[in-house]
């Protein structure tokens, strides 16, 4: 049986950027996970990513929808072409997938 924690494999740094796979500061936890590393390889990815927004699990829909979809209404009224992308797993379809 596996009884240590899990490990965050995506770390927010802010609002507009995150890291996938950020190196573990525990190096004893670290060999454990991903074993011997030959010299010169690199033990975690620690990519960065920018986006123009980032939210933390926490955030609320509500919260999406006003710092995205909101700022673009004035200009949708107006005639110009506007687009959401929204990238991300959805709680929502989730959880009601699994009750069917």
């Amino acid at each position: 049986m596996h009884t240590t924690a899990l490990r965050n494999i995506v770390n927010i740094i802010d609002d507009r950027i995150l890291c996938f796979d950020p190196d573990e500061k525990d190096k004893a936890r670290a060999f454990i996970e991903r074993g011997f590393v030959p010299p010169g390889t690199k033990r975690y990815k620690d990519r960065r990513f920018m986006f123009d927004r980032v939210f933390a699990h926490e955030a609320r829909q509500a919260d999406v929808y006003e710092a995205t979809a909101q700022p673009l209404l004035n200009g949708l009224l107006d005639g110009y072409n506007t687009t959401v992308l929204a990238y991300g797993v959805s709680f929502i379809l989730s959880q009601n997938v699994s009750k069917i």
